[in-house]
């Protein structure tokens, strides 16, 4: 488009104008805009009442704490008041905090994936007022921000009716025709056709140098991983074993984990796991811990049981509430703004902590010598074994293990007088991922037990009430929109604690928790991640996809499916299999056609098989 000089649309002289509502809110991501100059409001029915009285767009800006780029753009374009009156005048702005309302989110993340070709955080999308979307994008920087504006400024005033219509378009573009299951159950040996798929199209896009998927970035993916191990117990293929001992060593070792502190980071902006995106979510580490269990066993290789305790430890020193709970995520950028900073070390920053001795073994094992990548220090990775650098620096290994575990702890207390924000809001879903994981642990580790129960407490007594979970809560508040991921979840998370621990109590809870979320977010169309959006939303799967977190119909129904084992009413199991089984052998091409993406479901319809 060409440039248009800025027209401020004003909201009717009879309408109030609107204040900032973020100050103080339980949401640690919106409180920190409670200070812009954007009179952002929380998201509700008024918002929609207001864009339709005073016809103004909705502006959603949603984001998270530890989001870098959300940081980013709050300090470039949220904060500066010119940009603040435009964005007024044109929009009711509302900050939307992702993990409070999970559903929203990644509607507005499709919708700009379909019409921009990427999504992430910042996510910014302007909808009409009767909450139709109408363009999405990512972060901007502030002057290519400043003239999106003031272009769309121009746009709504001279054709509202086109902007309009295309909106209902995009809408009903994402809109399909609402499917009915077939009532079909699972074909014999389906589930093991759908595991073949499902390597062959693992191996065929697997990067079997560095490992992990992608040519621009990796994520940890680990309910592909799962799955993938899965695959390997039922039936062992050499190939597939080899690539995933390569993805699961490159992820411990390279750039993704914390070599001081423990934990995995969200992602990595190259394909060789070496630089991260520095943020640490509850669900990755949690997710993570049990892929290394799993794998220990599936593949053989106790040293992975070792990354996975280590995993559980970080979490309950860095992210445990007092109440048991565990936090949503450490922040990506330090108390001074540094992206990293929290992590990274300068040369004479470690020569000032270390010995010169462990300064050697520092810059053998892990890789600190010469120029810094990044302005704020060296990022530690493993680049070379103890065997290796015991070699270069004609030592023992056991020498450097002892001088290298010496350096750690003295950079770990180092780090600790750092500061780094933390995101304390204690979420539901999340924590059932948590709790699952560490009943795994508990159930080969006894020390962690004490922990599982504790969380299983909350879960159980606080979050769930007998009838129906709380998102969130903060100091004795709930707070957020409750969707069918926490409830499938927390369901398998208290299931597991209730295998390892013998307590009747939780595998009642569990098949309560597990029954609700059926009656509330399913019916013979199929799942809806929430109950209401309150824009336009009518759409409904067969099954919903995983990525980086498990597909929440299939985690609810392989939930469902443990619980039925344990019945000790025949005809009761027999009747809840055949309804798990009715909503998973659907005919679906999706599992046939991407079943890197359907793992749990397919996971699922072989333990069906195997039921019988």
């Amino acid at each position: 488009m060409a440039f248009i000089p800025a027209l401020h649309l004003a909201p009717a002289a009879t309408e109030p104008p609107l204040t900032n509502q973020l100050a103080g809110h339980p949401s640690p991501y919106l409180a920190l805009h409670g200070a812009d100059p954007v009179p952002w409001q929380d998201w509700s029915g008024q918002v929609i009442a207001t864009a339709k009285k005073t016809n103004r767009l909705i502006f959603i800006s949603s984001g998270y704490f530890s989001c870098h780029w959300c940081h980013v753009m709050q300090r470039e374009s949220f904060s500066d008041d010119h940009i603040a009156r435009e964005l007024a005048g044109l929009a009711v702005p509302v900050k939307l905090d992702r993990e409070l309302q999970p559903a929203l989110d990644q509607w507005l993340i499709d919708f700009t994936e379909r019409t921009a070709g990427h999504a992430g955080w910042p996510l910014n999308v302007f909808l009409t007022p009767d909450g139709y979307p109408l363009v999405g994008f990512v972060y901007m920087p502030k002057d290519d921000f400043a003239n999106a504006l003031r272009q769309l400024q121009e746009l709504w005033r001279q054709d509202e009716a086109t902007l309009r219509e295309a909106a209902l378009a995009a809408f009903n573009a994402m809109t399909p025709q609402l499917a009915t299951y077939s009532g079909a159950l699972p074909q014999s040996g389906m589930g093991e056709k759908l595991h073949e798929l499902q390597i062959a199209q693992a191996l065929a896009g697997a990067d079997e140098i560095a490992g992990g998927f992608g040519e621009q970035n990796k994520f940890p993916l680990s309910p592909l991983l799962l799955s993938l191990l899965e695959a390997q117990q039922r039936r062992p293929n050499d190939r597939l074993a080899e690539f995933l001992g390569l993805t699961l060593e490159r992820m411990a070792e390279l750039g993704l984990r914390d070599h001081i502190g423990g934990g995995f980071f969200r992602y990595t902006v190259d394909p060789a796991w070496d630089l991260p995106h520095f943020e640490k979510m509850l669900y990755d580490n949690a997710m993570l811990a049990r892929v290394y269990l799993s794998a220990a066993a599936v593949l053989q290789r106790p040293a992975y049981r070792a990354v996975a305790y280590d995993t559980l430890d970080f979490m309950l020193r860095e992210m445990q509430s007092s109440d048991g709970g565990f936090y949503a995520s450490l922040s990506a950028v330090d108390d001074k703004d540094v992206e990293g900073g929290y992590y990274l070390w300068q040369t004479d920053e470690l020569k000032k902590i270390l010995s010169a001795d462990e300064m050697a073994v520092a810059e053998a094992v892990w890789g600190a010598r010469g120029a810094a990548w990044l302005d704020a220090g060296h990022h530690l990775k493993q680049v070379a074994t103890l065997a290796e650098a015991a070699a270069a620096l004609n030592l023992d290994a056991a020498m450097v293990g002892e001088r290298l575990d010496s350096a750690r702890q003295k950079l770990f207390q180092a780090r600790r007088q750092r500061v780094l924000p933390v995101d304390n809001k204690v979420l539901a879903g999340w924590n059932g991922l948590a709790l699952e994981a560490l009943s795994l642990a508990a159930a080969q580790e006894a020390r962690y037990r004490p922990a599982a129960e504790k969380l299983y407490g909350l879960l159980a007594g606080t979050m769930w009430d007998g009838k129906q979970l709380r998102r969130f809560i903060h100091h004795g508040r709930p707070a957020g929109q409750v969707g069918l991921e926490d409830y499938a979840y927390v369901a398998a998370g208290i299931a597991a604690w209730g295998e390892v621990s013998g307590d009747k109590g939780a595998w009642q809870t569990a098949e309560a928790i597990g029954l609700t979320a059926l009656r509330r977010f399913h019916n013979q169309h199929g799942w809806q991640p929430s109950e209401q959006l309150l824009i336009p939303y009518a759409a409904r799967e067969l099954i919903l996809p995983e990525g980086t977190t498990p597909s929440p119909s299939a985690t609810l129904l392989q939930t469902l499916l443990k619980i039925a084992r344990r019945q000790q009413d025949p005809q009761k199991e027999q009747d809840l299999r055949r309804q798990i089984a009715r909503y998973a052998g659907i005919d679906n091409a999706a599992l046939a056609n991407a079943p890197l993406w359907y793992g749990g479901h397919i996971n699922l319809i072989s333990r069906l098989a195997a039921a019988e």
